[in-house]
């Protein structure tokens, strides 16, 4: 799953001020930070993206269990519940919010953006459900 289709467009400008804020440094072989070597912007962004989606993830319940040499996130669900992927984490969390993937993804990398860009804490508690957007 290609999880920058789920977060929208970014302005060239936001994409390098969204790195630049999480660490990320434009060398002349592209963007590196401290665990990976110069990379495209677009892999950069899907490495900060992954770390900040399994942090968003990490604060409803879910750990991280490991990276693979490329980068890819394994999470477990709670204490007991099997290692997967990223994009199933997401799919297993939105069915249980009852909200689409595409959604939820979607508000927990506005909240990344946020912090990166000064406004909210980097938590996703208190966020309403879809019930309560619902409800007036």
């Amino acid at each position: 799953m290609k999880l920058e289709r789920h977060v929208g467009g970014l302005s060239l400008a936001r994409k390098v001020n969204y790195l630049r804020a999480r660490g990320w440094r434009e060398d002349t072989g592209g963007w590196s930070n401290e665990r990976f070597r110069p990379v495209s912007i677009q892999r950069a962004i899907h490495h900060q993206l992954t770390d900040d989606l399994s942090r968003a993830l990490c604060g409803l319940g879910w750990q991280v269990v490991g990276y693979s040499p490329r980068g890819y996130v394994q999470l477990r669900d709670g204490e007991r519940g099997a290692p997967c992927s990223l994009p199933k984490a997401l799919r297993i969390q939105a069915r249980r919010e009852r909200r689409p993937v595409a959604e939820l993804t979607y508000v927990l990398f506005l909240a990344a953006l946020l912090e990166v860009e000064g406004g909210a804490p980097d938590s996703t508690e208190g966020r309403p459900t879809r019930a309560e957007e619902e409800d007036p």
